[in-house]
């Protein structure tokens, strides 16, 4: 399942406790996917900031303006969402048990 259609079916109010939990396994794989990716990108920063001259600055501009820099940018973002949405789910199914 894609990630906005993660967060439009868990908007949904009366989702029973099954759904929940699938969703949260969902949920939580979609995470460590994108953790996953995250420490790549990551890796990938570091090689070419080494690569370049000029002050730190400059560098992560640099680097930011690239098509891994952006994605990068996207992936932290969405990992604050996906965690919300995580705590909110485990919140839902704490008051049901």
């Amino acid at each position: 399942m894609k990630l906005q259609d993660l967060i439009m079916a868990v908007k949904e109010q009366n989702l029973t406790k099954e759904q929940l939990e699938s969703y949260r396994n969902d949920m939580s794989s979609v995470y460590a996917q994108m953790q996953l990716e995250m420490a790549s990108l990551e890796k990938q920063e570091a090689l070419f900031m080494g690569k370049l001259e000029g002050s730190a600055i400059s560098r992560k501009i640099a680097w930011k303006t690239t098509e891994a820099g952006q994605r990068l940018i996207v992936l932290k973002r969405y990992t604050l969402a996906v965690k919300e949405l995580l705590n909110s789910l485990k919140s839902r199914l704490y008051s049901i048990y």
